[in-house]
């Protein structure tokens, strides 16, 4: 009898703290973005737009990016040391999002 309350003490403890996490803290809770990159309009502007307004990248990088809502690995991002990152969709026709931050080394973290 002993090990089976043990057993659901623990249950019920991990169940407790995974719910208590999530009422603290907001989908994208620890993102410390800066906002959007002023001159880049999001679904419209294409990778001729963004060097127009911003210049050649610092570093430009495929794979993995991660927004304050989800994972994907369908982007190619620019990355802009001091200014942020240009996220384009898969097929590069348009930006799907960017993210002003002035402490980016123009390297991918």
């Amino acid at each position: 009898m002993s090990h089976r309350r043990t057993i659901l003490g623990l249950l019920l403890g991990a169940l407790i703290l995974s719910g208590v996490s999530c009422v603290f803290n907001e989908p994208g809770g620890f993102y410390r973005g800066e906002g959007p990159i002023p001159g880049i309009t999001v679904d419209v502007d294409g990778p001729d737009q963004v060097l127009k307004v911003l210049g050649k990248p610092s570093c430009r990088a495929n794979g993995w990016w991660q927004d304050e809502h989800r994972f994907d690995m369908e982007f190619t991002v620019w990355y802009y040391k001091g200014l942020g990152r240009v996220i384009f969709r898969y097929d590069m026709a348009t930006v799907y999002a960017t993210e002003a931050d002035k402490s980016q080394t123009g390297q991918p973290n």
